[in-house]
């Protein structure tokens, strides 16, 4: 059985080559690759594309597939490794390994259609398990059963997607084997309408990082099926730097009074609220989670950065002035003109003196980062320190004076800070009024 698929490509940096060459994609689970062939003798293609200014940058930027026999739909897909000239007993070819890729095939039997499922990373596996008791076989039966934790049976409404963590599983069984393994696969199965391909996989990342938020860890999926009443998509994400290093659970529902479980904060209006502010979401969470994974100081600087991307901007305000403000501003000029020495120097004060009286009417602008934490209601003095203080360390972390602040005093305020944030985005979402009292 053929183990890949026929793709025919060029480069489109000409000074490589201006053939078509012919191509073998090899597509697994955990690894991507293709291997161009080229059987000249002496060729040096695979050299030179090693040398060239985009090896390492997106597959489409380099490439231009001229026929293929399977549809691909190509996202963002990124060169992360080339490898030179090999041979086998056909051919001499190089490969490039790639990420993300969608296979699409024609949906013969017409099943599934609007569905599709997200199979996710380990961090996944944890959290879909919370949503499940145990296996059981109660009376000495062979019938061995999971089911769901009560209140976790529903689909979850995220507009035009209604999603639902589940466990899937396969086994290792063998006729005549002694025993053998059951292995849980975690999943959100889907279901959407009037989505295509690229829509429903960004609405699948907000899911996955709004699980991630909510549990502390970093959840993604490493796959992707899509179908609908024509074709079906199969993704793949096999970038190498898909790794978790954090799995250990930091949930949110503490913080929270009402929505104090999983199977109720997804039941609120968080998704509308994310994509309200959708960019400032993605880079708050992803801060938030890469906070647990670094040092110190690098942890301050990303938890402090999460109350910038949510900063207030402030309406400018003006001071209200009797009719005789004119009048009053021209004897406040002429009496501090008379106090110059040169008379040259009045010209330069006059030129400066309508810019200054602009500023006068400004009201003073207040700390947008504080005001923006006292419009979601948080305190930073409920949690052990001023604001003020929070951004004394920011600022000397930042101008490098790092030996200048306590280490255990750095955590308590990286602990402090860690829940302004995350108080911060679940106010954001649509939960400000469901935080609980802090003190």
């Amino acid at each position: 059985m053929k183990e890949y698929f026929c793709i025919e490509l060029k480069f489109k940096d000409k000074k490589i080559s201006s053939k078509t060459f012919h191509a073998h994609l090899f597509v697994t689970d955990e690894i991507m690759y293709f291997q161009i062939i080229d059987n000249e003798a002496g060729s040096q293609i695979d050299r030179n594309f090693m040398i060239s200014k985009g090896s390492h940058g997106l597959f489409e930027d380099n490439f231009e597939i001229t026929g293929t026999e399977v549809a691909l739909f190509l996202d963002k897909s990124r060169i992360y490794r080339t490898q030179s000239f090999q041979s086998d007993v056909q051919n001499t070819y190089f490969t490039i390994y790639v990420s993300k890729i969608a296979l699409v095939f024609p949906n013969k039997h017409k099943e599934f259609v609007n569905e599709g499922k997200a199979f996710l990373n380990k961090n996944g596996l944890k959290t879909v398990n919370s949503f499940y008791s145990f296996f059981t076989n109660f009376k000495d039966k062979n019938d061995f059963s999971i089911s769901r934790m009560n209140g976790m049976k529903d689909f979850y409404d995220a507009k035009q997607i209604s999603f639902r963590p589940e466990l899937e599983f396969t086994n290792n069984e063998k006729r005549g084997s002694e025993q053998f393994t059951v292995k849980k696969i975690p999943t959100i199965n889907y279901k959407f309408a009037d989505l295509d391909f690229k829509q429903s996989k960004r609405s699948l990342e907000i899911i996955c990082s709004f699980l991630s938020f909510c549990f502390g860890i970093r959840i993604i999926f490493e796959k992707l099926t899509y179908r609908t009443e024509e074709q079906i998509f199969i993704y793949r994400d096999t970038s190498p730097n898909n790794k978790t290093f954090v799995s250990d659970f930091s949930t949110v529902f503490y913080h929270l009074e009402k929505n104090c479980r999983i199977e109720k904060i997804l039941k609120t209006d968080w998704y509308a609220n994310y994509l309200t502010k959708e960019k400032q979401f993605d880079k708050a969470i992803d801060n938030y989670l890469h906070s647990r994974e670094v040092d110190l100081t690098a942890s301050f600087l990303l938890l402090f950065n999460i109350i910038e991307i949510f900063n207030i901007k402030q309406e400018i305000e003006r001071f209200i002035f009797k009719e005789s403000k004119e009048d009053n501003f021209r004897k406040a000029f002429e009496l501090i003109s008379s106090s110059l020495e040169q008379n040259a120097d009045k010209d330069l004060l006059k030129d400066k003196w309508n810019g200054l009286i602009n500023k006068i009417e400004i009201k003073p602008l207040k700390s947008p980062l504080e005001e923006t934490l006292k419009l979601n209601s948080i305190n930073p003095l409920d949690f052990g320190y001023s604001f003020n203080k929070l951004k004394k360390t920011r600022d000397k972390l930042t101008h490098g004076s790092v030996n200048s602040i306590n280490e255990k005093d750095l955590k308590s305020q990286i602990f402090c800070l860690r829940k302004i944030t995350l108080r911060l985005i679940l106010a954001n979402l649509g939960l400000k009024n469901d935080l609980k009292n802090a003190t």
